[in-house]
């Protein structure tokens, strides 16, 4: 039993090689290689859109914060109720009260024009108390609208906000749908170019088996077993798979730094450099579960090309009609 499990090892070991060294043996390898790079960037450069859009995702949902005016007669112990039953909420992820003066030092930075028109005429702040919640999901702009309609609160929060903030989760919403619908499209592009990167793969195994029909032919004469035959292909296939995938996380790394670092300097502190910096800590946070995923599909697609390609030239009557 030991001595069958260090035949099949050996046998294994020298169809490995062969297959390494016939990767440069082909002619035709560094077309192969563009070829497959060039798929491979075009399946990275899709994933990284994809990255992009769950980071539009969370933007959007970071940026559907409420803002609730706090009216003037609100007692502080009516304030402090509200601010601790809001906190308790479970579709509450974060609340923050921002008071007259801080809302003025906000204003001053944003509307520096507004700000010294009423520093010019002396008139008193007009900014009134806030407070900024954060929902978990927009699903819970419900749930939390309902809360504040209950009649303890009417006296605390300005009722004409919830109007206003029912338009905003219309708006959020459409966006939402927008981006989801782009995401399916998305990822049947992934689908098509994982089906594109088999049939090159598939071709690429066929055309070898062809030009090699001598070779082929005399390993079927001389008794060996299909899949011994099918193996050194297989393993060309991974190999120039594995290296077109370096080299096309290489290339995409290389214009996400610069397609960023553009993007931030025409537009530093805009949106833009916030979708940007909320994709690449997408990609830092989940890059390396698509690396994983594409090292794991590798063999598969290497065996399954090597397969298909060979299947209808595996046997000794094609092989000897190709070969006159």
């Amino acid at each position: 039993m030991l001595q069958q499990w260090h035949g099949t090892m050996a046998v294994w070991n020298r169809c490995a090689r062969r297959g390494v060294v016939n990767v440069v043996r082909e002619h035709d390898w560094l077309a192969a290689f563009g070829t497959l790079t060039g798929v491979f960037l075009l399946l990275q450069l899709t994933l990284t859109a994809l990255a992009g859009m769950a980071g539009m995702r969370s933007l959007l949902l970071a940026r559907a914060a409420l803002h609730l005016e706090i009216q003037a007669e609100a007692s502080d112990q009516q304030l402090q109720t509200f601010l601790s039953e809001v906190q308790q909420l479970s579709s509450v992820e974060q609340i923050t009260y921002i008071t007259k003066e801080q809302a003025y030092a906000q204003m001053k930075t944003r509307e520096p024009d507004l700000v010294a028109f009423i520093e010019e005429f002396g008139m008193e702040n007009p900014f009134p108390e806030t407070v900024s919640v954060v929902l978990r999901s927009l699903g819970d702009y419900g749930t939390f609208r309902q809360f504040l309609q209950e009649e303890r609160w009417r006296g605390v929060v300005d009722p004409s906000f919830l109007s206003e903030q029912t338009n905003q989760e219309a708006e959020i919403h459409e966006l939402l749908s927008i981006t989801r619908a782009a995401e399916i499209a998305v990822g049947i592009l992934i689908a098509v170019i994982a089906t594109t990167i088999l049939f090159v793969t598939v071709e690429l195994v066929r055309e070898r088996v062809l030009r090699r029909a001598e070779e082929v032919l005399v390993e079927h004469l001389s008794g060996a077993f299909p899949w011994m035959i099918r193996l050194p292909f297989a393993i060309e296939a991974m190999v120039l798979l594995i290296v077109a995938t370096a080299g096309s996380l290489l290339v995409c790394t290389l214009l996400i730094a610069a397609a960023g670092s553009m993007g931030t300097s025409l537009t530093a502190g805009g949106i833009v450099e916030e979708l940007v910096r909320s994709t690449r800590n997408i990609l830092l946070e989940k890059g390396w579960m698509i690396v994983v995923l594409e090292l794991v599909a590798i063999p598969c697609i290497g065996f399954a090309g090597a397969w298909l390609g060979s299947i209808a030239k595996m046997n000794p009557r094609s092989l000897i009609l190709h070969r006159h």
